[in-house]
């Protein structure tokens, strides 16, 4: 059985590493300021606000002998983009590794310790019914290696955890973290979820575009089996933990995929840590208010028919808002200027 966590760059804002696109759009444009994609965000930050939204957007205004210009530009961008982010990857230091790798694995195992008693019980029950060894996946959305390194640290250690079922034990494990868009330095995927987001008609259906920008058609043609294999673990997960993601439009088809699974099993349970400073722990009324309004954005994002959704899955999506689950003492920046 699986215990999943998909992790988006609030995972990197969180230990305080600027990898927003805006932190990187100064350095992209320093760097190479005449690039197509370059002289556009320069001149409108505000459509470029997402970068693969922006890509969906830019597009508008583009021709079918343009295709080639424009996936040169978007080459470039990659490029510098995976500068930019190893600099700032390169910022992370570990006060102290064993250290750490604790911290990390007591947050990991404890990150029910914010649901409510009736959650609660639910988790509980779910485990004192495993009787089997529960594994501890990562799939990071992210092009960085910082969570990579956290989890080979805390994996030195073995067994990550246990537990107890049916009279037995039984050891688990964090499993390698699973890179669906690529890393740095191999596979790095930019793009849209659909042919839809390109917002111009002549274009949605031509291959020499589709092929490059859709990332799912990039996966495929890469051969890596990355998708199959998130789902594959998705599958086999009991509870799926999101952090750090802004469950954005051009990662839709997770989205979709979660909300499916949720559905298949009565005990499946889909966490939501929301970061947003809130005070909606103040209010009952504004609590359940903000889970609410948060479920309903999670079901429009997978694009499904929400009134019927929403009374299958209303009570097993958990929202945690101002979650502290992934502050690591045990990390430090270095101070580095991105030239």
């Amino acid at each position: 059985m699986n215990i999943t966590f998909l992790v988006g760059n609030g995972f990197d804002l969180n230990l305080n590493l600027n990898t927003r696109y805006s932190d990187f759009y100064k350095y992209y444009i320093k760097n190479d300021p005449k690039d197509l994609l370059s002289k556009s965000i320069k001149d409108d930050y505000e459509m470029w606000s997402d970068l693969e939204v922006g890509l969906g957007e830019f597009l508008k205004n583009i021709d079918e002998n343009q295709i080639n210009e424009f996936l040169d530009s978007k080459s470039t961008l990659e490029r510098i983009l995976a500068e930019y982010l190893t600099l700032e990857n390169q910022r992370i230091r570990f006060k102290d590794e064993k250290a750490l790798a604790e911290e990390f694995r007591k947050k990991v195992l404890n990150f029910f310790s914010d649901f409510n008693a009736l959650d609660k019980d639910h988790y509980h029950r779910v485990i004192g019914a495993t009787r089997e060894q529960i594994n501890y996946n990562f799939i990071t959305f992210n092009y960085t290696s910082v969570l990579d390194t956290i989890v080979a640290a805390v994996q030195k250690n073995k067994p990550f955890s246990n537990h107890s079922a049916g009279g037995r034990g039984y050891n688990d494990a964090v499993i390698s973290t699973h890179h669906i868009h690529g890393k740095l330095t191999e596979d790095l995927i930019l793009g849209l979820d659909n042919t839809e987001q390109i917002l111009n008609d002549r274009l949605k259906s031509n291959p020499e575009l589709t092929n490059y920008i859709i990332k799912s058609a990039v996966n495929t043609a890469l051969g890596e089996k990355k998708i199959e294999k998130a789902k594959d673990i998705i599958n086999k997960s009991k509870f799926i933990c999101l952090f750090g993601l802004s469950i954005g439009d051009t990662d839709g088809m997770w989205w979709s995929y979660i909300i499916e699974w949720l559905k298949r099993d009565k005990d499946n349970r889909l966490v939501l840590f929301v970061n947003k400073n809130t005070n909606v722990q103040l209010s009952g009324q504004e609590k359940i208010r903000f889970r609410n309004l948060t479920r309903k954005m999670m079901l429009e994002r997978s694009r499904c028919e929400i009134s019927e959704t929403q009374k299958l899955v209303q009570d097993k999506i958990i929202v945690v808002p101002n979650s502290k689950i992934f502050n690591l003492e045990n990390i430090i920046l270095e101070d580095k200027e991105n030239g």
